[in-house]
């Protein structure tokens, strides 16, 4: 199935420009076929996670339900085992007016309608990770993603024509999706994908892709470079061979200096650089990237006072020998013509209305 009869299957089932439809589809084949299908339809993807057990179901269902309803989709799409847990999700969704099977959309013949879309159009619903509150929906234009992967790409990056791309990263996820999946598209950069599960349970699988397809770019969270430390066999390291990889990306949630340095230590011996270290910001409500460190310079860290730091939320800056010395990972430079400007917890909505009005007469 191409990208364009999984536009013309949704468009089969009743969904025009504009209209919101749900994804939970675990296979990356398919979750990209629907996606792109979706986008040159001109109906708005909406990418959900799929469950990872029925351990925490009522919870999944709950979380479902809610990005659900606050992103209006008319319809779902997902594998024809998922769509047997769903059943209080369509009840609970006034907008939803179906859950179909993927099965049926792979074995659409239904043609693609051309649909004529703008920079300004809406390209898709990202929901946050959830992880201080209920997920919350941000719309992301054709030239929201475009201004970022040009960042990302060309800024952050410095992309070229010989670059290979790694990636286990879930598709549902910003950093996944945008940054493996749309940015690569934009650039026509070939990115190897590996389930997600693969990599969790065999973290090593991760550093085999890169040494057997030569890859230079891949990105993972903190805690995959612990799991690589702490799981990865020495007989595993046989053939092992990262001398490729220039830049491996951290980001997504917080970054312990530790956790690179060990990843660094432990596979040094096999190719790895500790200057290809490359510690990032980014917010779904920014697309994705907002600021890297600087290419080749690896992981840089400054040591404030932890007591001030928590009581006061100041950093005191500290020799690194300092008995209550915390070491905090440098995210590098906000992109060109972005702009970053911290705000306490409890900050007037109205003083963040003034700075934001600040930067549109700047522009």
């Amino acid at each position: 199935m191409g990208s364009s009869r999984g536009g013309g299957a949704l468009q089969a089932l009743g969904l025009v420009k504009g209209d919101r439809v749900a994804l939970i589809l675990p296979a990356n084949e398919d979750f990209v076929l629907c996606f792109f299908g979706a986008v040159r339809a001109g109906i708005v993807p909406v990418p959900i996670y799929p469950p990872v057990g029925l351990g925490q179901l009522q919870g999944y269902l709950d979380n479902t339900r809610h990005i659900v309803a606050k992103s209006g989709a008319r319809a779902l799409v997902t594998t024809s085992q998922i769509k047997r847990l769903l059943g209080t999700v369509q009840a609970a969704s006034p907008s939803l007016e179906q859950v179909v099977a993927v099965e049926a959309i792979r074995e659409s013949l239904e043609p693609l309608k051309g649909v004529k879309l703008t920079p300004s159009d809406v390209a898709f619903l990202q929901f946050t990770s959830g992880s201080t509150s209920r997920p919350k929906g941000v719309t992301l234009s054709h030239e929201n993603l475009m201004a970022n992967i040009r960042c990302i790409m060309g800024d952050g990056l410095h992309m070229t024509p010989e670059d290979t791309g790694v990636s286990w990263l879930p598709l549902y996820h910003d950093m996944g999706l945008i940054g493996f999946v749309l940015a690569p598209v934009v650039q026509r950069t070939p990115v190897v994908f590996l389930p997600p599960l693969l990599y969790l349970k065999r973290p090593v699988s991760w550093l085999q892709a890169i040494t057997r397809h030569k890859g230079t770019i891949s990105f993972a969270p903190n805690f995959a470079f612990a799991l690589c430390v702490k799981r990865v066999r020495e007989r595993e390291l046989t053939g092992i061979d990262l001398a490729s990889w220039r830049v491996a990306g951290c980001g997504a949630e917080p970054i312990r200096p530790e956790t690179l340095e060990g990843f660094a230590d432990a596979f040094e011996k096999v190719g790895f650089r500790r200057t290809a270290l490359l510690p990032s910001y980014g917010m779904a409500e920014s697309s994705l990237a907002i600021s890297f460190t600087e290419l080749g310079e690896g992981m840089k860290t400054l040591s404030v006072d932890g007591e001030t730091l928590w009581a006061e939320n100041l950093a005191k800056k500290v020799p690194d020998d300092d008995a209550g010395a915390v070491r905090l990972v440098s995210c590098g430079r906000a992109f060109p013509l972005h702009e970053i400007q911290v705000f306490p917890p409890d900050a007037d909505l109205r003083d963040v209305v003034t700075y934001l009005e600040s930067l549109r007469g700047t522009q």
